[in-house]
């Protein structure tokens, strides 16, 4: 299953796990896949499907959880007869991100990420809360779930052995990689970099790569990401206007995704530091050079796009109508999720006007 596929399927998993005899929801891929990042949006999406108040969300990380991190301790507590009992406090987890205790909100799901390495005993404890919603003497409250999410037992990920028990009681999904998916999601809520888009729209082969056989770094979705990250924060922080692409940097991004992505990963930054600069372009919209190359056109588009503005939108059309159709699209398309706004100006309307798919998107942003 692609990874939009399970983002719209999540209400009515959601609304199934409360159901009587309803099923819990374990979604597996290999490393990396973006699979804990997409149910880490539930909360809104709950929250748009069902509009009853506000739900939260709460990660286990099952590497780490122990016996007591997943019941919490024993503590002597008087009862109503006098006598000495024991019972388990309450769990750090019971607290979400926001501050605020499970009871606080409608709703919500428990995400026990990394379940493959959960020890033989936590598991038979977060089995058992997923079925009857219950860690220990805890009771969750009303409205909460317990969903698992992991990596597949030949991923080399330090997964343990399994319990037939527990695999009947919940649905398993296996997220197949999908560069369809990334890639809307780098283009519209991840603020990746043009170079960094351009580079996975062409290199989906590195991207989606399995472990090497001899252990070190390698592309996956999430280290790409994390080196567009690291790029922008070094730029910040050194006040640069162009990604270094000197030998100490790419040695620190080969340290995260191999030496060889990380090879045609610079590649594609040394194309977008050819290109005339933003400025250049605005100022001498009509003069200033176009690339020929595809690959070159495409990360024009997209950087244009991440800057154009209401003031020089009329310059940033001018010069994108100098290109082939397919790269006006992509540019269009980009820059409308960049800047609704937009589509408001006379500009972009005239632009959009010649393009039959670019009028329906401009309807979505109104």
């Amino acid at each position: 299953m692609k990874l939009s596929e399970v983002e719209a399927r999540i209400p009515a998993w959601y609304a199934a796990s409360l159901a009587d005899k309803g099923p819990s929801w374990y979604v597996s891929s290999k490393p990396g896949r973006g699979k804990t990042s997409v149910i880490e949006t539930a909360p809104a999406l709950l929250e748009k499907a069902f509009g009853d108040g506000k739900y939260g969300f709460v990660c286990i990380n099952g590497a780490c959880l122990t016996l007591s991190t997943a019941t919490g301790y024993l503590w002597p507590v008087d009862g109503a007869d006098g006598a000495k009992y024991s019972r388990f406090t309450r769990p750090d987890w019971w607290i979400t991100s926001e501050g605020k205790p499970l009871e606080d909100y409608v709703g919500g799901i428990i995400l026990v990420d990394e379940e493959d390495k959960l020890g033989l005993d936590e598991k038979k404890i977060v089995g058992e809360a997923a079925l009857s919603k219950r860690f220990a003497s805890h009771q969750l409250p009303e409205g909460w779930v317990v969903w698992f999410a992991g990596n597949l037992s030949t991923d080399r990920s330090g997964s343990t052995k399994k319990y037939d028990h527990l695999i009947n009681r919940r649905n398993q999904i296996e997220i197949s990689d999908d560069l369809g998916s990334l890639l809307e999601w780098m283009k519209t809520r991840g603020g990746c970099m043009p170079e960094t888009i351009v580079f996975a729209e062409e290199n989906g082969h590195l991207v989606f790569s399995n472990a090497p056989e001899v252990q070190g770094p390698w592309c996956t979705p999430r280290s790409l990401v994390q080196q567009d990250t690291y790029l922008r924060e070094l730029m910040d922080v050194m006040s640069l206007t162009l990604i270094p692409t000197d030998a100490t940097t790419i040695e620190e991004v080969q340290g995260g995704i191999g030496s060889g992505a990380a090879a045609a990963y610079f590649a594609t930054i040394r194309i977008g530091q050819e290109l005339p600069t933003y400025e250049e372009i605005i100022a001498n919209y009509k003069t200033v050079k176009v690339p020929h190359k595809p690959d070159a056109m495409r990360l024009a588009a997209y950087k244009i796009a991440g800057r154009v503005s209401k003031e020089d939108a009329n310059q940033a059309v001018g010069y994108m109508l100098r290109f082939p159709e397919e790269f006006q699209i992509i540019f269009a398309k980009m820059a409308a999720h960049k800047n609704k706004t937009l589509v408001l100006h006379q500009a972009f309307k005239d632009f959009c006007s010649k393009h039959s798919s670019l009028l329906a998107m401009m309807a979505t942003f109104k």
